[in-house]
């Protein structure tokens, strides 16, 4: 059934790559053009998007009332081998979904369903917390890695895990996948809705 989830989820981002990647695509010219390319990379607002993601604090959010080291945001990055899948979410039950390769989800929160399902993979972050390193940088995942960034009033942390570990089910960090896979099912079923 998890495993089923798993390939599910697995479609699931690639439909919405190849949805967003090629919608309104010209057909591809002969030749290169370094300047067309070095536009369209320019105009790629992901790296932008996760780092805001990253970098919001709770005050933003307006959440006043937090613990010490309680998690408020959940970021989850995941390399699909040809891009990474950066899934965002906040005790406010918002909840996004952005692709290295353009495109994605934002503002799912809206959505009673998203926002349930990001407070819950908030919520059980602190079942995790206690094996998170504190990291003042946000580098992307390793090669075939999932990563996780809890983030807290005192900062950020972060846990790393192979692919082949989850699949595998020998993570501890595999029933908080499949918690992830939840919220990302019901940003695609929000998008299938419109």
């Amino acid at each position: 059934m998890k495993l089923t989830l798993l390939i599910s989820s697995i479609l699931i981002i690639g439909t919405v790559l190849f949805l967003t990647c090629c919608k309104g695509k010209k057909p591809e010219q002969t030749g290169t053009n370094k300047n067309a390319e070095s536009k369209q990379v320019k105009e790629n607002p992901y790296i932008g998007l996760r780092q805001m993601a990253l970098e919001a604090t709770s005050e933003q959010l307006g959440l006043t009332s937090l613990s010490d080291n309680e998690v408020y945001g959940v970021v989850m990055d995941w390399d699909l081998g040809n891009g990474i899948m950066t899934l965002i979410t906040y005790q406010t039950g918002d909840a996004s979904m952005y692709l290295s390769t353009g495109g994605g989800v934002i503002g799912g929160g809206q959505h009673e369903s998203v926002s349930n399902a990001s407070k819950q993979f908030v919520k059980m972050a602190s079942n995790y917390f206690d094996n998170a390193e504190n990291i003042d940088s946000i580098p992307l995942p390793d090669k075939e890695c999932v990563q996780f960034y809890f983030l807290t009033t005192k900062g950020k942390y972060i846990i790393q895990e192979k692919m082949t570990n989850i699949e595998n089910k020998s993570s501890f960090l595999f029933d908080y996948f499949e918690e992830a896979n939840k919220v990302i099912s019901e940003l695609r079923i929000t998008t299938e809705n419109r």
